[in-house]
């Protein structure tokens, strides 16, 4: 069963939501707007995380000024922009694709990845006739982000990340207190800031901390947030606890001041999760798992994550797609 569904989110849907924001006609450039993360079985039900995606002829002559009016009037959490597909050829057929990505937050920060935004970017490109699926994909962004991208048959994209060196950062235990007012354990060992890409604050809490944690996500100080992920200079905090039973990583909260006051707390974060896998020791190579993602008021997003050898993580996942929109960018 393919994860792209052609009817579009049910009304009410983060995507749909997402569709209601309309952009001003003009040839050249298109935004196709849908939903990554979602249930392949039931795309429809609510879960996952709306993307947008520009597409056509002219988005590599766009402005950095047009670039983040359009991010910012798309009304996705990441709007990414398409600059480029090259196609790898073999001794006799086309062996891949190379594609050239930018990302961008409704704030106009530049992500270096962003898993959701990958996994839409290769469906609306699959769904538009501009790559054949079945054919491996290089991403890359002008951030410094990099992924190897492949579609499967039943419509899920595996997204494969090289994690970075861990960073420690010391004595914020008063600071992410002041943010998400719950006391938290101590921190005095550090945390690590853990990348894929997109660098994080990853916080292990215990489950009854978590709890607390989402209940509390409407009073989030987003000030605070900002404060300390430019302090840092992180995109966002990760806060995830483990089964009881397993010890696996079993249930996620990503917080991002980049993607606006209405949009920091993340719906379906791919790459924190597969940061997290990635730098677990308690996670052994070849360990496939899933991490469910939440928001105040439920469950946003279930990812699928494999575990590699050295660095290298997997983390897959469905997309529907609503639709093309003809975008008018602002003059420059």
């Amino acid at each position: 069963m393919s994860g792209t569904d052609q009817t579009g989110p049910r009304h009410g849907s983060p995507a749909a939501r997402t569709a209601d924001r309309r952009v001003v006609p003009q040839a050249g450039v298109r935004v196709v707007l849908g939903s990554a993360f979602v249930d392949p079985r039931d795309p429809n039900n609510g879960l996952g995380n709306p993307f947008a995606v520009v597409i056509g002829a002219d988005v590599a002559a766009l402005s950095s000024a047009q670039r983040r009016d359009l991010a910012r009037r798309t009304g996705a959490p990441e709007t990414v922009f398409v600059d480029a597909v090259r196609q790898r050829t073999g001794l006799q057929s086309p062996s891949g694709y190379e594609l050239d990505l930018t990302v961008l937050t409704p704030t106009g920060k530049a992500l270096g990845a962003c898993a959701h935004g990958f996994i839409g970017t290769v469906h609306a490109l699959t769904q538009t006739g501009a790559i054949t699926a079945g054919l491996d994909l290089l991403i890359t962004t002008p951030s410094g982000g990099s992924a190897r991208a492949s579609l499967a048959g039943d419509g899920t994209v595996m997204l494969q990340f090289d994690s970075s060196e861990p960073l420690i950062a010391y004595g914020r235990a008063q600071a992410l207190e002041e943010i998400f007012h719950v006391p938290l354990p101590s921190l005095a060992a550090g945390l690590p800031v853990l990348s894929v890409g997109s660098p994080k604050l990853t916080v292990e809490v215990a489950p009854g901390a978590f709890a607390r944690l989402q209940r509390q996500l409407g009073g989030l100080d987003y000030d605070r947030l900002m404060a300390l992920q430019r302090e840092l200079n992180v995109n966002g905090i990760h806060l995830f606890c483990r089964n009881d039973i397993t010890g696996m990583p079993e249930r996620a909260i990503q917080t991002n001041a980049y993607l606006g006051r209405d949009l920091a707390v993340d719906r379906a974060t791919g790459v924190s999760s597969a940061a997290q896998v990635s730098a677990d020791p308690r996670i052994h190579a070849g360990r496939q798992l899933q991490i469910t993602q939440y928001t105040q008021t439920g469950r946003s997003a279930v990812l699928t994550l494999t575990k590699g050898e050295g660095r290298s993580v997997w983390v897959g996942g469905a997309a529907s797609l609503l639709g093309h929109h003809s975008a008018h960018p602002c003059s420059s």
